[in-house]
């Protein structure tokens, strides 16, 4: 019996330590990446964010983010970080306005429409930050790399709580505030200053057309923020890419005839010789205006806000 007795608790203490161990394995970090996190401090940890595609929840601030849009790239610049990755437009890997703020290399994975899934693995994120609708299609792909969040940007109201979110994402909550502190003032700042209330579209020209941004845009939202009259917001075309704008012909910008028109794109030299576009009150005022495509109409984080709204005022205040 005495044998059974030290038999039976040599048995106990074994399942014990085996328990003790079975543990530890069930704390490692995610097979995402390496364990290179520091664990969210002021009792945050465990804290979850709503985003697009769900609810963000781990226990270790991210260090290795990849971002899948320049609206991403120039929020975490706002906040301090420069990512490990960043999808691109064309040859513009960067877009020029954030190009002077990000101090250390990041990595080219290819297009925002198309990234390099390959080139992305190859970093080891601990976070993706993908557009909703752009990077739907490969959720899955993104999401068996490393934890995927998703966000848009159609509103400049948006993007603030975009930044908000990204913040908590990050531990980077004070930054945060202050970014979206510093904005909203610079939005009242502006507001004080304009003068009357000017009416203003912002349009990109391309093979003849211009496809001018709505109302309920990023770009809109933001510029009517400031008490100007953003002129346009009809039904949103079915653009190539993602874009809350509409395909207009020269007949349709002239009967809004707003007077400020803000415009990227192809040489509207060819148009010079129109009779329309030279009756533009814009045109006569010398307010049809040649504007950074990704500036205006791509960057959509608070970086590209402030800058946009330095150059509204300018533009306002040339006479």
């Amino acid at each position: 019996m005495k044998k059974y007795q030290m038999f039976a608790v040599i048995m106990l203490c074994f399942s014990i330590a085996l328990t003790g161990c079975g543990s530890n394995k069930n704390a490692t970090p995610s097979d995402h990446g390496s364990n290179q996190g520091t664990t969210v401090e002021n009792g945050a940890a465990g804290a979850s964010v709503q985003h697009e595609w769900g609810t963000w929840q781990e226990d270790q601030v991210p260090q290795k983010v990849v971002t899948l849009d320049f609206s991403f790239i120039d929020t975490l610049t706002s906040l301090g970080v420069v990512p490990a990755g960043n999808a691109g437009v064309g040859t513009t890997k960067i877009p020029e306005y954030l190009q002077g703020l990000i101090k250390s290399e990041v990595t080219d994975i290819g297009e925002r429409k198309a990234p390099n899934l390959e080139v992305i693995q190859s970093l080891k994120p601990d976070l993706i930050i993908a557009s909703v609708d752009r990077h739907s299609m490969i959720r899955a792909e993104l999401e068996g790399i490393a934890s995927t969040v998703a966000f848009d940007d159609v509103s400049y109201t948006q993007v603030l709580d975009n930044v908000k979110s990204i913040g908590e994402l990050l531990g980077k909550q004070a930054e945060a505030e202050k970014v979206i502190s510093d904005l909203t003032a610079k939005i009242d700042d502006v507001k004080g200053k304009v003068e009357g209330q000017p009416s203003i579209i912002v349009a990109g020209f391309f093979d003849d057309e211009f496809t001018v941004w709505i109302k309920d845009s990023f770009i809109g939202s933001l510029l009517s923020s400031t008490g100007v009259d953003y002129a346009y917001n009809g039904e949103i075309s079915k653009l190539e890419g993602k874009g809350e704008g509409s395909k207009l012909t020269l007949e349709r910008v002239h009967e809004i005839n707003p007077d400020y028109i803000m415009v990227y794109g192809d040489s509207t030299e060819k148009l010079k010789s129109n009779p329309l576009y030279q009756d533009l009150k814009s045109v006569k005022d010398g307010h049809f205006i040649e504007v950074d495509r990704n500036l205006w109409a791509r960057g959509r984080g608070p970086i590209a806000a402030s800058n946009i709204l330095d150059e509204l005022l300018l533009h306002l205040k040339a006479e």
